[in-house]
């Protein structure tokens, strides 16, 4: 056994090597682990060199693939995951044979019937790569995969650095040499070409970024190989291929292929330090090019990789720590690439550059990282919405992976952070998470070699309580007292975002009942054409969507706002306004979550549109199989598509078994191809998802309301009972999964009336509920405008009342019992069997009276801001200590959106009443490159501001300015990711670093 010593210990050093050995001594999981990599690399052992390199050198003139168009043979899709895949290949002992057994039909590809020499076939316009399956798994185990980014080299590497014995990192050299020697001039999977393409995407089995992830932990495994004589003989797989060169060079070779841009995917390029995007693709590009550069003491990687970071802390993280792309998925996952970025830029900086700036000492990161995770829980699931994959999961217990990787942060912060307090919460954290994550720990190396809480606690994990709301991002979450949860999106659409703006998803025992179709593959017909589309949600959608241009994925929109934001300990509701997104009067929805026992609630559901020519109100539940019962109705026509339903022109896809819908399969793409589709990345124009809603069938209202009852294969049910105009048309349908497994009944209420407003309320009721139930809804006669009020009957004998109107007055409502009379727009009661009031809410109201009972709430006023203090997070205004603390206040500036904050402490000072935010006022950073003709062009990208598809639209327009060299301006617009147009109040100074400041002296605030 030898002392090992890596060459620099950039990501892991000695002294977490000897860590390591302590957390085998402590803990149990840890051994377990240890045991685990062991076997499996022992294992390895066994075979022999020849064979390794035989067999990685034959995949270099051979395809790589996902399979994700599924078995040729029965079409059903293949599993994803790595140990469910793992008996569908032959065993690497049988090679030259690489054979694939499809675990649906049990046949085994290639044969005589489907030959593949490695090259793949082609199938009623699919590309099948059997061969190219078996060299993507082969070569993600052994060099690290899509989902496991350590790989047989890598845990071979740790191996070697826990026990010394060489005959690990003998082996580890073996892997590396001979997928080195390939990897230069591949091009990576072919799922995502047409087949027989030469379009390059990659490197051998890693598709674009991924090559990026994957080199972080090559070049964190060189470092600790990089001692070894072994390295200085020449490459035996060089050799082979007719080469020379020794195994180092051929290892560095590799490393410095594929860099600092990435062909086939995003645009960008990193040379001179340049930021394109700020894109998780160019964050991942940032993380190896520091990786490499620590490796291979390349001092142009470092300083660049070290420059990059506070543009991706500040300008792609918002003030509320949310991540700026469209899906809280994709935001956990760049968590993990942003830690390790922050890892290898303060190894890379020196001590001048970590006191001006430390990654772990940014509370904006640590927001990002650590703390919102466990602030968006929705029932206990990771919150889907975006580009991620669909919410099947069944329990109310926290999502595991979401603890885990919550858990992994905070051991970051507390391995390196120079800040106490910070260091301290991030112990606690992970003192609090540790029982949930011990089940995963040991399945990636910083669980072994970074320290670990010395008291977990035991007291288990509460979930969050109440609302949560994201201001910049746009998000809010309303949880009312049995933590029936609702989540609602009104931020700006940006990069891996739906078009769901206003769309509801709603959790209930443990489920998410709203179905939301999800995410699946990027740039397949069934992402690009039906899961990004509105009609896909349950929303409302204007005129048809028909402005959608051909393969647009969503409106450009750059954000509303909250206009009610409401708790009471018992319901709990949220409303959003966004008319931008369709340039329309108004457009906004208000929910409430109402508890009607101890575990039962229903949703209330309001959604107001004016100025539209036609809105259409859809509805799906349950991810399982389901059937739909229409009650209220009778039947008016039978159409096919939705597409079809009114047009002018008959589709040529609205026909029984050529709708979009019917079509949609394994891969996500259409069984076959009519003429002028293909089958990749392909949507029609426009591209409203309609076509994809079939077999509908009409209906007209018998009377003022309508009842809907989605029943589950699984037992539970969805009543849904909605209010229904004169002229209203109601329709229903089916609408598939992704791959088309599931087709979902979905309702769709079309109206024509300029100023419509939508109310329900609804039900998930599981298959062993006992509780009260919603037994129907009754409109009320209410006095005042766009006034809509209405009971619902509960079976329990008890009865609630609701008024909403989209405008603030005096509203009458009468009820069996007498009059209920409001000073505002919504109001929420409960009544008993003899009439008497048990519960009020006052959602959006000054006063309410009914009967002997009244209510009355604090006046919402509008205070203008007397001081503001940016980095302190802190404003000024006249007024008095309220009695108790809000949760948040609105602060609004001119004309745009009003910005939600919430409150850390108010107390009076100076004749002023001091606020103190949790959430910076910092929208983002920049550092001025060139001055002229009324623009200033910024060195860090500004995505946070700007979204390429949506050119022109900008949150940022009115925000001030602030430059550290005393330049002030206000922002215009955005032209694009780095160019600002502006109004100068006092002139920048080229390279001056600014501030984007979202509060100024002289707007105003509320509290809420």
């Amino acid at each position: 056994m030898t002392t090992v010593r890596p060459k620099h210990g950039f990501y892991f050093t000695v002294q977490d090597v000897e860590q390591a050995k302590r957390n085998l001594d402590s803990h149990a999981w840890a051994r377990e682990a240890y045991q685990a990599w062991k076997r499996r690399c022992d294992s390895f052992l066994e075979l022999d060199d020849q064979l390794i390199y035989d067999c990685v050198l034959s995949m270099q003139d051979q395809t790589f693939a996902y399979g994700i168009a599924g078995c040729p043979d029965c079409g059903q899709p293949f599993p994803m995951n790595l140990e469910e895949q793992r008996p569908m290949f032959s065993d690497i002992r049988q090679f030259p044979r690489k054979l694939l057994t499809c675990p649906h039909c049990r046949m085994t590809f290639p044969n005589d019937r489907y030959p593949d020499t490695g090259h793949g076939f082609e199938k009623n316009g699919k590309g099948y790569y059997p061969v190219g399956m078996w060299n993507f798994f082969i070569a993600g185990d052994w060099f690290g995969g899509v989902r496991d980014h350590e790989g047989m080299v890598t845990k071979l590497t740790y191996l070697y650095m826990l026990t010394g014995e060489e005959r690990y990192a003998h082996k580890a050299l073996v892997l590396l040499d001979a997928f080195s020697a390939i990897l230069p001039g591949t091009i990576g999977p072919r799922d995502f070409t047409p087949f027989g393409s030469d379009f390059e995407i990659g490197r051998l089995h890693m598709l674009t970024s991924i090559v990026h992830r994957i080199k972080v932990c090559i070049a964190r495994d060189y470092d600790w190989l990089y001692r070894l004589p072994e390295l200085d003989s020449p490459s035996p797989a060089l050799s082979r291929l007719g080469r020379t060169g020794t195994m180092r060079a051929c290892i560095e070779t590799m490393l410095n292929d594929y860099m600092l841009t990435e062909p086939g995917g995003p645009v960008y390029d990193l040379s001179g330090g340049n930021l394109t995007n700020l894109q998780n693709h160019e964050s991942d590009g940032v993380r190896a090019m520091l990786a490499v550069g620590l490796v291979l003491d390349n001092e142009d990687y470092l300083r660049w990789g070290v420059q990059a970071v506070e543009a991706y802390f500040y300008n792609a993280i918002g003030r509320d720590g949310m991540y700026y792309e469209g899906s809280y998925g994709y935001s956990l996952f760049t968590g993990s690439v942003f830690l390790d970025v922050a890892l290898l830029a303060m190894r890379a900086s020196g001590e001048e550059q970590l006191k001006q700036f430390h990654p772990f000492d940014c509370s904006r990161f640590f927001q990002f990282s650590v703390r919102n995770h466990l602030d968006v829980l929705c029932q206990g699931h990771l919150p889907c919405f975006g580009d991620w994959g669909r919410d099947t999961r069944e329990s109310t217990e926290p999502d595991r992976k979401l603890l885990v990787d919550t858990y992994r942060a905070a051991s970051f912060f507390n391995q390196f952070s120079p800040d106490p307090d910070m260091k301290r919460e991030a112990m606690q954290c992970m003192e609090k998470l540790y029982a949930a994550a011990v089940p995963e720990l040991g399945g990636r190396g910083i669980d072994l070699f970074f320290a670990h809480p010395p008291s977990p606690r035991t007291d288990g994990l509460e979930r969050p309580r109440g609302n949560t709301v994201k201001g910049q991002f746009g998000l809010a979450i309303a949880r009312d007292a049995n933590d029936t949860t609702l989540l609602m999106r009104v931020g700006q659409n940006n990069t891996h975002a739906h078009d769901d703006v206003l769309g509801l998803n709603f959790y209930a025992h443990g489920k998410e009942i709203s179905a939301d179709i999800g995410y699946g593959i990027y740039g397949t017909n069934g992402h690009f054409g039906w899961g990004t589309k509105a009609i896909a949600h349950n929303t409302v959608v204007v005129n048809r969507d028909r402005e959608l241009k051909r393969g647009q994925l969503y409106k450009p929109f750059a954000g509303g706002e909250w206009s009610v934001i409401y708790e009471d300990g018992y319901l709990s509701a949220i409303e959003g306004q966004a008319p931008a997104l369709y340039d329309i009067d108004a457009y906004q929805r208000m929910a409430a979550a109402v508890p009607i026992g101890d575990q039962a609630s229903y949703i209330a559901d309001f959604f107001y549109v004016q100025g539209a020519e036609m809105c259409d109100y859809a509805f799906h539940a349950f991810h399982e199989d389901s059937e739909l019962a229409v009650d209220g109705v009778r039947q008016a026509a039978e159409h096919w598509t939705l597409a079809g339903v009114d047009a002018e022109e008959k589709p040529y896809f609205d026909y029984p078994d050529k709708s979009f819908g019917e079509r949609l399969s394994t891969g996500e793409t259409f069984t076959h191809a009519l003429d002028g589709e293909k089958l990749q990345a392909w949507t029609p124009e426009p591209n409203n998802g309609y076509g994809y809603i079939y077999a509908v069938r009409e209906h007209a209202a018998e009377g003022r309301t309508v009842s809907a009852t989605w029943t589950s294969s699984q037992g539970g049910v969805l009543n849904w009972h909605g209010i229904c105009g004169p002229q209203d048309r109601i329709l229903s349908g089916q609408c598939p999964s992704l791959e088309g497994t599931v087709q979902h009944p979905v309702l769709i209420i079309r109206s024509e009336e300029r100023a419509k407003q939508y109310a329900a309320v609804y039900q998930a009721i599981s298959a062993d509920e006992a509780g009260p139930k919603v037994t129907g809804l009754e409109p009320l006669k209410a006095y005042g405008e766009l006034v809509t009020a209405f009971r619902v009957k509960l079976d329990n004998g008890l009865e609630d009342y609701w008024a909403y109107s989209p405008q603030d007055q005096t509203i009458k409502v009468e009820t069996p019992y007498g009059e209920w009379r409001i000073e505002g727009r919504c109001a929420w009661m409960r009544l008993d069997e003899e009439g008497r009031m048990t519960a009020q809410s006052l959602i959006r109201a000054d006063h309410a009276e009914f009967r002997e009972a009244t209510g009355q709430a604090e006046a919402r006023k509008w205070l203008p801001v007397e001081q503001v203090d940016i980095h302190a997070d802190t404003i000024w205004v006249k007024a008095d200590q309220p009695r108790e603390l809000p949760q948040y206040v609105k602060i609004r500036s001119g004309a745009g959106p009003a910005s939600i904050y919430p409150v850390r402490s108010m107390h009076q000072d100076a004749g002023l009443l001091k606020i103190t935010l949790k959430d910076s006022v910092i929208l983002s950073k920049g550092i001025v490159r060139q001055i002229e003709d009324g623009g200033i062009d910024t060195v860090y990208p500004l995505p946070l501001g700007f979204d390429l598809s949506s050119e022109g639209v900008t949150p940022f327009r009115g925000k001030a300015m602030k430059g550290y060299s005393g330049g002030e301006a206000i922002i215009t617009g955005v032209d694009h990711l780095k160019r600002l147009r502006v109004d100068i109040v006092k002139p920048f100074h080229l390279e001056e670093k600014f501030d984007i400041v979202d509060v100024q002296i002289g707007d105003f605030i509320q509290f809420i």
